[in-house]
């Protein structure tokens, strides 16, 4: 063969090579732009799940806060007249359904269903304290949210631990 020939013919694989190697570099490029587009997208996700279990705590603490100030008032109630339920402050009644209000709507923002789930038990467990028609009834509700509010705040600060970046993940 010719040398004009060897020549057309470099050329011509030369071309496909730069063609292949453009289309690789686009193609990982590609790859990695979706999966820091990902990794945005699950850092967010992440932050938002942070931000609301860091507000969840600190509503939770004061909605049970809240609870156990009626509870409160409601035994000493008893302690005097023998009948529960006694009338309750409108202000302690206001927070206390406001503090309802904000926790049920933060509890609906967790990602996390087993988490979500306990503490919609939770608040069930307090709500069902307050409303009582006796006293063991309203011991009985007490008793446990008090026990689920201790085990509810080991998995919110685990659940909140996962959402930090995690080196071996």
């Amino acid at each position: 063969m010719e040398a004009t020939t060897w020549g057309f013919i470099g050329t011509i694989i030369g071309a496909f090579a730069s063609i292949a190697t453009t289309a690789i570099i686009s193609w990982n490029s590609y790859i990695l732009a979706n999966k820091t587009k990902e990794y945005e997208r699950e850092e967010t996700a992440n932050v938002f799940q942070r931000e609301t279990i860091l507000e969840l705590q600190t509503e939770l603490l004061e909605y049970f806060r809240s609870c156990h100030q009626i509870y409160k008032n409601d035994r000493d109630y008893f302690e005097k007249t023998k009948q529960w339920g006694g009338s309750i402050l409108t202000e302690l009644n206001t927070q206390n359904r406001d503090l309802s209000a904000k926790t049920s709507m933060l509890i609906q923002r967790i990602s996390h269903d087993e988490l979500r789930n306990k503490l919609e038990v939770f608040k069930s467990n307090c709500t069902k304290s307050l409303i009582a028609k006796d006293k063991f009834e309203a011991e009985i509700h007490y008793d446990i949210s008090s026990e689920q509010y201790h085990e509810i705040n080991e998995l919110l600060g685990k659940v909140l631990r996962n959402t930090y970046w995690q080196p071996n993940a």
